[in-house]
């Protein structure tokens, strides 16, 4: 896979995962829809880290940026469980 296609799919990821991250900001405790939209943004991130992983192989996993975006997927995926909790606490 060309370094740079590479490199376009991997953006691609890390703005999913930020769009996530952003709902589950707006989220914050009251509004369920946009969580699960998060979560379907996260959802579809990790499937195309997934692809990206199966067709560069270690050239992918190697690379920094998708070290960093693995990683992004893994903490807003925290966060969005988190505020699940938040809004299944709500009385």
């Amino acid at each position: 896979m060309p370094q740079v296609n590479l490199h376009e799919k991997l953006q691609r990821v890390s703005e999913m995962v930020n769009d996530a991250q952003e709902a589950v900001i707006q989220a914050q405790g009251q509004n369920l829809h946009v969580l699960e939209h998060a979560y379907s943004l996260l959802k579809q991130a990790e499937n195309e880290l997934k692809n990206v992983q199966n067709q560069a192989g270690a050239e992918a996993t190697e690379n920094p940026q998708f070290q960093q975006a693995f990683e992004e997927l893994h903490d807003v995926r925290q966060q969005v469980q988190e505020a699940q909790q938040n809004i299944a606490d709500i009385p």
